[in-house]
């Protein structure tokens, strides 16, 4: 009896600590996307020089990085979570990501690839920022918080 309630137990902080790390990797994510697009902005005005050009690249593969794992772990938290006030947050950090995600390869991108850096940070400080606020309220409200404390 004891060995299956042992077990129970492991089986339940496993399942905790996988969410966790779920959680902590879409903000890690989210954050990522964020940096390199920030980056991305800040030098679109010299992308007609072709080393800029490269250099943007590199920055927008590792948006495309992020970009993939949080999607993922979107979609696994989308799974693990079945309460109301997960489900609700897991819903909203997808359907504002699904914005901030169109927004960034309509308007974003096609502006910092043609030097135009002020539309470009206009979009990013404006909607784009409200929608970051609105995605890490989600992950804060899934237990993001926690991050920081687990990181250190």
């Amino acid at each position: 009896m004891k060995n299956i309630i042992f077990t129970c137990m492991i089986a339940a902080f496993a399942m905790q600590f996988a969410q966790a790390t779920t959680i902590c990797d879409a903000k890690t994510s989210l954050n990522d996307a964020r940096i390199n697009l920030v980056g991305m902005v800040g030098i679109s005005d010299k992308a007609a020089e072709e080393g800029i050009k490269a250099e943007l690249d590199t920055l927008r593969e590792k948006v495309n990085v992020a970009t993939t794992s949080l999607e993922t772990a979107i979609e696994t938290l989308k799974s693990e979570n079945t309460e109301a006030v997960a489900t609700e947050n897991v819903a909203t950090l997808d359907k504002t990501w699904g914005e901030f995600k169109a927004t960034r390869e309509s308007e974003i991108m096609p502006n910092v690839y043609s030097g135009k850096k002020d539309e470009a940070k206009a979009i990013a400080t404006g909607v784009q920022a409200e929608r970051m606020k609105a995605m890490n309220g989600a992950i804060a409200g899934l237990g993001g918080d926690s991050c920081e404390e687990a990181a250190k």
